[in-house]
């Protein structure tokens, strides 16, 4: 996980509007650092690393709600939406991989029961070999392989989802919205 972006100037003598753009500026900076990562649908961590810094962004938002008033509470929710696109695909992502190591752990598995069969038995290799390349219709890696498949079907909905969204709202200019919030008022 990234860790938070350090906020320069905080005046504890400031006013609370003043210190909220402050740190406001930096949520904004940090979550868009991650605009390159949009596009690439394999990039797992930085997607990851994105939603956090989305979290911080959301928070600081809500946090300073009487600072930031209607207009924050527009540009939370659309934080809150790819936060939560962001989320599911990481629960994909989190998921897969687990299904992964269970796959592969039970291949292992059943390489090695295959070759003690294969040793123990020198004048059956071509039935033992035949057996193995035929699983059984109760073999555990159907299930585990039908899965991944929804796995990595649904994440890709989900990716699309997140694009959609971020595409959409900067169409509609959130980013200069969110940077509109972070100025000091004239």
């Amino acid at each position: 996980m990234s860790r938070a972006w350090p906020v320069p100037g905080i005046e504890p003598e400031g006013t609370l509007a003043a210190n909220a753009r402050r740190i406001l500026a930096v949520k904004i900076a940090e979550f868009y650092s991650f605009a390159p990562v949009v596009p690439v649908p394999a990039a797992v961590e930085p997607l990851h690393d994105m939603r956090i810094a989305a979290k911080r962004l959301r928070y600081t938002l809500e946090l300073f709600r009487v600072v930031f008033g209607k207009d924050g509470e527009r540009q939370i929710e659309r934080i809150k939406a790819i936060q939560e696109e962001l989320g599911e695909i990481h629960d994909h992502d989190v998921r897969t991989a687990l299904i992964e190591a269970e796959l592969a752990a039970l291949v292992a598995e059943q390489t090695r029961d295959v070759g003690s069969a294969l040793a123990a038995a020198p004048a059956d290799h071509a039935a033992i070999t035949a057996t193995a390349l035929r699983p059984p219709a109760d073999d555990p890696k159907r299930g585990l392989l039908a899965l991944l498949g929804r796995q990595h079907a649904a994440r890709r909905a989900h990716y699309d989802a997140f694009v959609a969204l971020w595409n959409g709202y900067n169409a509609e200019g959130m980013r200069a919205d969110l940077v509109g919030l972070s100025q000091t008022p004239d």
